[in-house]
């Protein structure tokens, strides 16, 4: 499972009416993926989001064994890239929403 930190930090989205809020939750679970997971509410609806670990490493230096640090250093930006694709409805098929080397 994943520690939770109870902090709710709240990133309004921008141009439309999604209320769109991050929870500080963020998990990873190497069986998972390979992907920082993290929760979005977006209009009172939970969203499981994902950085990948490539994406990670390729834009803030991560280490793949350790990749918490560099998403709790770069939090503010990635939730910046997640209310974008969020609001674009980037979805995969599974109803997540993953960021790749790409969005970054």
């Amino acid at each position: 499972m994943h520690e939770e930190s109870g902090a709710n930090l709240s990133h309004g989205a921008r141009g439309n009416d999604m209320n769109i809020e991050f929870s500080a939750d963020e998990w990873y679970d190497h069986h998972r993926r390979k992907v920082v997971w993290f929760s979005a509410i977006v209009d009172d609806k939970c969203i499981d989001c994902g950085v990948s670990i490539e994406a990670l490493a390729d834009r803030f230096g991560t280490y793949h064994d350790d990749p918490l640090p560099a998403f709790r250093s770069h939090r503010a930006r990635i939730y910046e890239i997640a209310t974008n694709l969020i609001e674009q409805r980037r979805f995969e098929d599974d109803g997540t929403l993953l960021i790749r080397s790409a969005d970054l």
